[in-house]
């Protein structure tokens, strides 16, 4: 005779109902039980977990930036084209892309950035944030480098942030400051400029702490080496040692413009502020200045570097002889036949007429970028594209705000030699 549970429990409703009711009561228990856990359990992972995405500002620092893939070289349709000085909000999985004309820069909601150089490409494969504030998960940026170089600046603690670039061969995860990642034919270059970050590929990590690089190839990871060698002091404005380290000098007429140099706390680092005031059409000039002297023959590699951000610019371009601009970098230094010479690189955001000079030669050149916008500007190396005129020593450094009503910042000024 076969057991069957429907007989049994009629056989027990009958006999002994008592039993029954007390079999559902426990279940029903059990049931509550676990609901009360499951359901809470749920909505508190879906809190903590749920995420929203958000925009990405791209703007055009130069020439003609290309977002969006065609499927195709004849598929044109999904491409959008952002022309110098404009900015337009994009969504995750776009891919963006510049040519030997054109960079751009991306801004994030919690003020980091990307700056894309020329011939970069790029895809942004997660913008997001938790849903709700009461998420203890930190928001997620993830850049897909395919090509090219960035520099990417992370404004907030990795607790806050996880800011991540996939590059070919590697993953790198970033702390608060600012890297820069380049890409080459068999190999990926990592610099940590300011702050820390971690290098995965082939199976191992690298940390690299500031100013340090590491290489990454197909079936190797290099230990951290040395990014460069820093000729300057106080590089991050240290309002304490500020005037033991940089000169302040002013020029203005009296009593018609006035000028203001001073250190401030801007999103939670030191940032160098050139401002005028007073009466327009009237030329004006304050800058700081640091004494180098330093001997740089023996270097392979000579940049400059510095984070800049225009606020204010009455006078356009760089004035009617290309002079004056809100913010101007200049390298005074002695060639091989000790002859004194001078390298300036001007940044303005307001083009100017026909009729204005606009300088575009190896020692003295200007870029117009996009205005309230922190643009991290790294120049050639000066060593070989200033041919025989190269520095073989450094005397000063100078950098200073030119015109009529002007107001800029200047952060993480830097002058790097290589071996």
């Amino acid at each position: 005779m076969r057991f069957s549970a429907k007989t049994y429990f009629a056989k027990i409703k009958k006999e002994c109902p008592e039993r029954v009711a007390w079999i559902i009561l426990v279940i029903a228990f059990g049931i509550f039980c676990m609901l009360s856990v499951v359901v809470p359990s749920s909505i508190y992972w879906y809190i903590v977990n749920a995420t929203t995405p958000f925009s990405t500002e791209v703007t055009s620092v130069r020439g003609t930036v290309l977002l969006g893939e065609p499927q195709s070289q004849l598929d044109t349709e999904r491409l959008f084209s952002l022309t110098d000085g404009n900015a337009v909000s994009v969504e995750e999985l776009t891919t963006i892309s510049t040519d030997d004309t054109s960079q751009a820069i991306l801004s994030f909601f919690n003020d980091s950035s990307l700056t894309m150089y020329s011939n970069t490409k790029i895809t942004l494969r997660e913008t997001r944030e938790p849903r709700f504030g009461i998420s203890p998960n930190p928001s997620r940026i993830t850049v897909e480098l395919q090509q090219g170089r960035v520099r990417a600046t992370s404004a907030r603690r990795r607790e806050e942030v996880n800011f991540d670039i996939i590059a070919p061969y590697t993953r790198i995860e970033l702390g608060q400051g600012s890297f820069s990642i380049e890409t080459a034919e068999a190999e990926v270059q990592v610099t940590s400029r300011l702050g820390q970050a971690t290098v995965i590929g082939q199976g191992q990590a690298a940390t690299l702490k500031q100013s340090e690089r590491a290489v990454v190839g197909p079936a190797t990871l290099s230990a951290p080496l040395p990014a460069a060698q820093n000729l300057l002091t106080n590089s991050d404005f240290n309002p304490d040692t500020f005037t033991d380290t940089w000169e302040v000098y002013r020029i203005e007429p009296i009593e018609v413009v006035s000028t203001t140099i001073e250190v401030t706390n801007f999103v939670g680092r030191n940032v160098l502020v050139l401002r005028s005031a007073g009466e327009d059409n009237v030329h004006s000039e304050t800058g700081v200045i640091q004494k180098v002297n330093k001997d740089v023959r023996d270097f392979q590699s000579l940049r400059v570097f510095a984070e800049v951000r225009l606020l204010q610019q009455s006078l356009p371009g760089g004035g009617h002889l290309g002079s004056e601009f809100p913010i101007m970098l200049h390298v005074a230094y002695k060639d091989a036949e000790n002859n004194d010479r001078d390298w300036f690189h001007g940044f303005y955001y307001d083009p100017p007429p026909d009729n204005f000079i606009l300088y575009n030669q190896p020692d003295n050149s200007n870029e117009r970028i996009a205005r309230y916008i922190w643009y991290p500007y790294e120049s050639v190396n000066l060593l070989t594209t200033l041919g025989p005129a190269k520095p073989v020593y450094i005397k000063s450094i100078r950098i200073y705000a030119s015109g009529w009503i002007y107001e800029a910042m200047v952060a993480n000024i830097s002058l790097l030699a290589q071996e």
